[in-house]
């Protein structure tokens, strides 16, 4: 599928990642944010419409005549802002873009979740999972509103697909971490990778390389797999230095263990998203091998007004 994608979100750091995959394949991508692209962000390759994806009207034009929307704008974190107001925005821009996707016909939807749509990275209990390695089927303990509007996110993409059953398929992304080449490097020559307990237990000691995760992206709007979907998307390995078993014993001893986890390998399964979308995670903090962005022959995009406020 080559046509034209809007990403919602598209001047943060892992949408600028996302709008140079797809251009590199031949998208027509449009870049729809509040913020513009920086200065030489890779973004600028598509054209850049300020929009405020809360304000129903505004998403509904900008999805105008697309043909799949990648949905990443949101408050991305638990800590940015108070709880209130990220639950209303995050929640708000997920129904506002799926029903203007509705409203368009738009078939094709990928919208950014997170690791945290499970419950165990900021509530305020210490979170245990029922078994190892934790994959798509693990029941979610949500506490916190950043993990609600990720948990619900989902719930919403299961609902907008019942809605129109066999016409539509959604993908929601449950990402981990994010980390650019600079960030590998710098966990590499100098991060913490021994610890395993507190937060970082409540990260399962995964990441994600932002390469990989628009590689991703893109795969759920090209593969078939029908209705809705939530994928984890991480790395295949750890942050640690500490084998895997190892640290679960420590942290969780006595936790179920459906399959090996030799080495340092994730806990958190990637198998759903090799199967459905033949997605394999390449990059590596290790090995070096954490990615720019697709290289492209970006400018400044001009602003090109859909309407006037």
């Amino acid at each position: 599928m080559v046509g034209k994608v809007v990403v919602t979100g598209g001047s943060g750091r892992a949408g600028e990642y996302i709008i140079s995959e797809f251009a590199a394949h031949g998208y027509d991508v449009y870049n729809v944010d509040s913020v513009p692209p920086r200065p030489g962000s890779p973004s600028n390759v598509a054209q850049w419409w300020d929009v405020d994806v809360t304000d129903f009207g505004e998403v509904v034009n900008a999805l105008t005549g697309a043909d799949a929307v990648v949905h990443m704008a949101a408050i991305p974190a638990p800590n940015k802002d108070a709880e209130h107001k990220l639950f209303r925005i995050n929640m708000l821009a997920n129904w506002n873009v799926l029903e203007a996707a509705e409203i368009h016909g738009i078939e094709r939807i990928c919208m950014a979740s997170s690791v945290n749509a499970v419950g165990a990275g900021w509530g305020q209990k210490v979170y245990t999972p029922e078994y190892y390695p934790v994959d798509e089927a693990h029941p979610t303990r949500v506490e916190d509103a950043y993990s609600q509007s990720k948990w619900l996110g989902e719930e919403m993409g299961e609902a907008f697909v019942r809605r129109r059953e066999g016409k539509v398929q959604i993908a929601n992304m449950r990402f981990h971490a994010l980390w650019d080449p600079e960030t590998a490097k710098r966990h590499l020559l100098s991060g913490d990778k021994t610890s395993v307990g507190g937060r970082n237990a409540g990260g399962f000691w995964s990441w994600v390389g932002r390469h990989d995760a628009a590689r991703a992206c893109r795969m759920t709007i090209e593969k078939e797999f029908g209705g809705h979907e939530a994928f984890f998307i991480n790395a295949t390995d750890t942050t640690l230095e500490v084998p895997t078993m190892d640290a679960i014993e420590e942290v969780h001893p006595g936790v179920e263990i459906r399959e090996p986890l030799p080495g340092f390998k994730s806990p958190l399964s990637v198998t759903k998203a090799e199967k459905l979308l033949g997605w394999v995670p390449v990059e590596s903090w290790r090995e070096g091998t954490v990615k720019d962005p697709e290289p492209n022959d970006a400018q400044p995009a001009p602003y090109k007004a859909q309407w006037t406020r």
